[in-house]
């Protein structure tokens, strides 16, 4: 209580606090298979190896004699790991924490590190970044991705942030989506097409970002690309947050009804991965040629014409789902 966190965001007990009901949020929501009772033992005791003269003395010890004084005071190793691993990952190549419990902990310290230092707009500028938000944001990916605990930087954040000042939504927004983009060593305009769909759950990003880069590198993607740029383009006029409605009765060519079967059947199917449904729905490129082949979009009957438009925007807002393929640039 006597020990200052930062100015304006009072002490570390405030801090530790702060982390507790972020642990309680994550660990219900990611229904976590062990004790909250450990999970309050371990948020509640993590900061106390600071004021150790061990710690004092050798700064990096921190949480290493935090678990060894834990153990020798008779806590489960359960708390003293989580204690031990509060920190990871410390970096690039650093371990994760070992268990799901050690991971919502050292979830809960980045995540509050981060939303009290945005509540009074202590943001990194450049290459500052004295309390290392952007390798906090780096461990939050890395921990998400490991354990399959499902994060969104805009839902998940709203909830969690009613217990600070008001933050800036946005600009954290453009933190995290700024270090996903640095994190994925991908084509960069891979990792934009999948921003630009609109997803913002870290864990189903990241298999989106995956997907889409080992079917961009696969062969014959330049081919497919170029016939789905065509239905991006025919799309862009079309507010494809409506409901489309497709009328068979309308069609007028053997090509309309064929590729509207064969969408109707990728569209109904189940999939294990994102790969397989955009692999399946680019698997529609012989169809879709046929008909750019055989159909004038753009008829002079305003019902046809906005017929087809809907067809072909059905095709182009279920791979919306996974990626906006026109932000890929080969």
């Amino acid at each position: 209580e006597k020990v200052a966190f930062f100015k304006g965001l009072g002490s570390v007990s405030d801090k530790i606090q702060r982390e507790a009901k972020i642990a309680n949020t994550l660990f219900d929501n990611y229904a976590v298979d062990a004790k909250k009772e450990d999970l309050h033992r371990a948020i509640s005791l993590a900061k106390a190896d600071l004021t150790s003269e061990m710690v004092y003395e050798f700064t990096e010890l921190q949480g290493l004699m935090g678990y060894y004084y834990a153990l020798k005071q008779g806590e489960s190793m359960e708390v003293a790991t989580a204690i031990k691993e509060q920190y990871l990952p410390d970096g690039e190549d650093s371990d994760l924490p070992s268990t799901p419990l050690s991971a919502v902990v050292a979830m809960s310290i980045k995540l509050d590190t981060l939303l009290a230092l945005f509540s009074i707009n202590e943001i990194p500028t450049g290459s500052r970044d004295p309390f290392a938000l952007r390798r906090a944001v780096n461990g939050i990916i890395r921990i998400t991705k490991e354990y399959g605990f499902e994060f969104d930087i805009v839902k998940s954040v709203k909830e969690l942030a009613s217990i600070y000042a008001p933050i800036d939504m946005q600009k954290l927004e453009s933190f995290f989506l700024e270090r996903i983009k640095q994190y994925y060593k991908v084509n960069p305009s891979i990792v934009e097409a999948v921003i630009a769909s609109g997803e913002r759950e870290i864990v189903s990003m990241g298999k989106k970002i995956e997907a889409l880069s080992d079917i961009a590198n696969s062969e014959g993607f330049s081919e497919s690309f170029s016939t789905f740029k065509r239905v991006a383009n025919i799309t862009k006029e079309i507010d494809l947050n409506l409901e489309m409605s497709v009328d068979a009765k309308l069609f007028e060519q053997e090509a309309e009804s064929k590729l509207y079967d064969a969408y109707k059947k990728v569209a109904s199917s189940g999939y294990d991965s994102y790969e397989e449904e955009l692999d399946a729905l680019l698997g529609l490129k012989p169809e879709l040629d046929q008909f750019f082949e055989d159909v004038m979009v753009n008829a002079d009957d305003e019902a046809i014409k906005n017929n087809r438009k809907s067809l072909v925007a059905s095709i182009y807002k279920s791979i919306l789902k996974i990626a906006d393929i026109k932000e890929v640039s080969l």
